[in-house]
């Protein structure tokens, strides 16, 4: 750890701390300590000294500190440890996370970054990710004995990005089958999930799951303004600003946890992300129009949604009564509520 992590992490209770101290437990020298805090301001951390005291830190800007983020997560979770690869402006997470396992296997690592210029969701849509308004990461998790069900992994997403805006926002989402999260009727975060096949076993042996969530005010394009938003212009949020590393941390902590319980065959753990997956359904008893997927054969069809099976598949009834379990395809709903 650097002096500069050492010094956050020793200050982050927001407690005086003297600069004898800081020295101390660094291993540096007293002007050592006065050089790295000088860095920290200039970073845009608010650092109060006052004689006699010492330090203290009073507020930290939202700047993006993968040292940060994997210092947090790691520290609330009991599997093996998470790497954090930090990304000012990159093409896609995605895309990075695919370079990363072309040639080797990779278990919990994050690329983070606060810019895309070629990010992408679901079908190939593009995913709009401006500087300084949202964050986007992708988790490469890599399961022994491979992965069993991509859209679980996709699910338990969405329900870590749900529980982490109530834990740090407060605020309740609902999230439309099967990869977007909504607030107060907008959307503020889409997941991506892909896989990385071993060619010789035919097994896919690593998830890569896509999470990009919209923060704060942005300009959306025309064709998705009337849907998407962002967590902070929410009516009710609160104004104080949440750290948008806190926020990558704590979707990836809850993530993990409910992916190694879910690898390990903890069904407490499956069933409990599951069933607040059908809580917070967005869809649920309501008409959706069904579209399948590129490449498939098929009409658009009318049904009703029904629930949410313990695969994470959307349970819906026919207009001839029949009940059919979707694994995949692309679902708009038929419905004055909801226009998307």
């Amino acid at each position: 750890m650097t002096t500069k992590d050492t010094i956050i992490s020793l200050l982050a209770d927001g407690d005086f701390i003297s600069g004898e101290e800081l020295a101390e437990k660094c291993q540096v020298s007293r002007a050592a300590v006065h050089k790295t805090v000088t860095a920290l301001r200039n970073q845009g951390y608010i650092i109060e000294a006052v004689t006699n005291k010492g330090y203290r830190l009073k507020e930290s800007a939202d700047t993006l500190d993968g040292s940060r983020m994997e210092r947090t997560i790691n520290s609330s979770i009991s599997s093996s440890k998470v790497s954090v690869k930090l990304f000012d402006t990159i093409d896609s997470t995605m895309l990075e996370a695919k370079r990363l396992t072309a040639d080797k296997k990779i278990h919990n690592t994050v690329i983070v970054t606060d810019q895309q210029t070629a990010g992408r969701g679901r079908m190939g849509r593009p995913f709009i990710s401006p500087k300084n308004t949202g964050i986007y990461f992708s988790l490469i998790y890599s399961p022994e004995g491979g992965v069993k069900n991509p859209a679980v992994y996709t699910a338990a997403a969405a329900v870590s990005v749900a529980r982490a805006v109530k834990k740090l926002y407060g605020a309740e989402c609902k999230i439309k089958w099967v990869n977007d999260v909504f607030l107060d009727g907008k959307k503020i975060c889409g997941i991506l999930t892909e896989g990385v096949a071993n060619f010789e076993t035919g097994r896919i042996e690593t998830a890569v799951v896509g999470i990009g969530i919209n923060v704060r005010n942005s300009e959306f394009p025309p064709e998705i303004a009337d849907v998407a938003g962002c967590i902070e212009n929410t009516p009710g949020i609160s104004q104080n600003r949440v750290s948008r590393n806190e926020l990558v941390a704590e979707v990836i902590s809850d993530l993990i946890k409910v992916y190694d319980g879910y690898s390990s065959g903890n069904q407490n753990v499956t069933m409990e992300m599951i069933e607040e997956y059908r809580n917070r359904s967005l869809l649920k008893g309501l008409s959706v129009e069904v579209n399948p997927v590129a490449g498939l054969s098929g009409e658009p069809y009318e049904a009703k949604v029904l629930d949410i099976s313990p695969e994470a598949e959307l349970v819906v009834q026919l207009k001839d009564g029949t009940v059919k379990k979707l694994f995949s395809g692309e679902v708009s709903l038929k419905s004055s509520l909801f226009t998307r």
